[in-house]
């Protein structure tokens, strides 16, 4: 095998050949971060999680995001309409589900954080209050 700096090496153990074989020839990192979902009281309203940042020293060459994998649930069925939004500092992704994977913000700052953003659209109470249980990301960066 050849490591990035294009010296050659044997690889001794499928630990060592699984770091240096990832895509690029980079070796690659991942955050992950969660924190309590919000709570909608209201329709029309577009209520934004507390932010999910990497806690202590990210190992980074670049620093840039490859992939995002999100989470996010409510403690009962959310109601028809919801949209749901992943935000870092540079933009906002309508997400399709409540889990996924995405490439939308690759090539951003992988040490920023994000949030999450829910919306119901209309006007007035929500009722029943939807209560937010668990938002999550992964942060996949090289």
């Amino acid at each position: 095998m050849t490591r990035p700096n294009g010296r050659r090496f044997r690889c001794l153990t499928k630990k060592c050949c699984a770091a240096w074989a990832a895509p690029g020839g980079t070796t690659l990192h991942s955050w992950t971060a969660s924190v309590s979902g919000p709570a909608l009281h209201g329709k029309g309203l577009r209520i934004v999680s507390a932010p999910m940042t990497p806690t202590g020293y990210l190992p980074q060459a670049e620093g840039t995001i490859t992939t995002v994998r999100w989470r996010y649930s409510f403690a009962s069925t959310p109601p028809n309409g919801l949209q749901a939004y992943l935000c870092n500092a540079q933009r906002c992704m309508l997400l399709p589900g409540a889990e996924g994977l995405t490439e939308a913000f690759g090539g951003d700052d992988a040490a920023k954080g994000f949030v999450f953003a829910f919306q119901v659209p209309g006007r007035g109470a929500l009722t029943p209050v939807l209560f937010g249980q668990s938002n999550q990301v992964t942060v996949s960066f090289r």
